[in-house]
């Protein structure tokens, strides 16, 4: 059961690097990218050595005592400096010096070297599995090696941490702030591996009673919990889309069904809003919402000349209210628009202000799009969805962050009057 709880966390891991990797080759890599392949490739080889399988066969396939564990210790310790300066470069602020890149490197390998003369001297063999410490924990030499190993960790935990909970109030990205969120929490995680692993090994010199469970594998099952928190943050962006986008298409199809009462109306009175060029991503749910909440606003800026002159004098918005005179201008509009239409005037006009429309709002369109293929992060908040003069039917209509959810409001209020009407 222990030895299965272990692959788990080891699948888990090597399934977040393998996704991070195929990301990271896919494009020129900078040194913040360089770390981050750097970290993941380590930390999955970490993961594999730290097996309890592995470390006793490569001391008796090389003849070389503790040679295994020294080599999974020394491929944590490379995954922590390079994790570190993914930190340091993610939360690196411009009026600040560059990440001291170098000054790492040379702590991890004087570390490596630390941990190679105490622990390759120690002369122990690593063939008693979770007992290790409780065998050879009155072992100066030992002591000596697991002292360097987690204060190294200890110091990058402490210093990722401070510089994450720095940073997250700065992060503006969604995916940024739960990936700084989730590395807190592995952070602090890994810091109480070190706490639990450093009493294991402190009461195992001072022949004192061991904290529970130090004669299984417990430190190896909390630190690979906390390794797959701190390697989870930071690749977020990899893996996050992936296991949200089906909640994300899902919530998008809802959209597009409570919009439909209120799209339907509007195309229905003016079916030219529909005339649009066919477009490759015309099956994409997040294409098809944008362009219904497009249409939707043409519409409604067509009606502005229909528009009830009382609504602009609402000081706070009411989307009942907001309903019925979208009702109101939609009776207006199909009044005029059947007494005209013979002639070609109104709909020719309406035709036209779809067209000024489309020009003026093509750019918010596409940051529509960009938003709904990436989760609405950024949408231009700078001006107010409508015409030239910023006054819509809905007066006081949202920014464009909050516009799908008005009009859903919107189109959900206008389905109530068609029903009580």
């Amino acid at each position: 059961m222990t030895e299965a709880f272990y692959w788990v966390e080891a699948v888990i891991i090597w399934v977040i690097v393998i996704q991070t990797v195929r990301h990271l080759t896919a494009r020129r890599r900078s040194p913040a990218d360089t770390a981050s392949l750097v970290h993941v490739v380590t930390l999955g080889l970490g993961a594999v050595a730290q097996s309890p399988d592995v470390r006793p066969r490569l001391d008796l396939l090389t003849g070389v005592d503790g040679l295994g564990r020294w080599l999974s210790f020394s491929i944590i310790l490379c995954s922590m400096a390079a994790f570190w300066t993914v930190v340091a470069y993610v939360t690196h602020r411009q009026a600040d010096r560059p990440p001291r890149v170098r000054a790492r490197l040379i702590g991890v390998a004087c570390a490596i070297a630390g941990m190679g003369v105490t622990l390759l001297g120690s002369g122990t063999r690593d063939d008693v599995g979770a007992s290790f410490l409780a065998v050879y924990g009155g072992n100066a030499l030992v002591v000596c090696c697991y002292a360097i190993f987690l204060g190294y960790i200890a110091a990058v935990l402490v210093d990722t941490l401070r510089s994450a909970w720095r940073y997250k109030n700065y992060a503006r990205q969604w995916y940024l702030r739960v990936g700084i969120r989730i590395l807190v929490v592995g952070d602090i995680c890994g810091l109480g591996y070190c706490l639990y692993l450093g009493s294991t090994v402190a009461t195992s010199y001072l022949a004192l009673p061991l904290p529970p469970g130090a004669t299984t594998y417990a430190a190896t099952y909390i630190g690979f919990g906390a390794v797959a928190l701190i390697l989870a943050g930071p690749t977020i962006s990899v893996w996050g889309p992936r296991l949200t986008g089906p909640f994300r298409v899902a919530a998008q199809r809802l959209a597009l069904r409570r919009l439909h009462p209120l799209w339907l109306a509007l195309t229905t009175a003016m079916p030219y809003l529909r005339s649009r060029p066919s477009h490759a991503l015309g099956d994409v749910v997040g294409y098809r919402l944008y362009r219904c909440v497009i249409e939707i606003r043409d519409g409604l800026l067509i009606l502005e000349p229909y528009r009830d002159l009382a609504a602009e004098q609402r000081p706070v918005a009411d989307v009942a209210a907001d309903a019925r005179s979208v009702a109101v201008a939609l009776r207006a509009f199909s009044v005029g628009e059947g007494g005209e239409s013979g002639e070609g005037g109104e709909s020719s006009k309406g035709a036209e202000i779809v067209e000024v429309a489309e020009s003026g709002v093509g750019g918010e369109s596409e940051e529509l799009a960009d938003a709904f293929t990436d989760d609405g992060d950024r949408l231009d908040a700078n001006r107010e969805p409508g015409g030239h003069d910023g006054t819509v039917i809905a007066p006081k209509m949202p920014l464009m962050k909050d516009e799908v959810a008005y009009l859903t409001r919107l189109s959900r209020a206008f389905e109530r009057l068609e029903k009580e009407s």
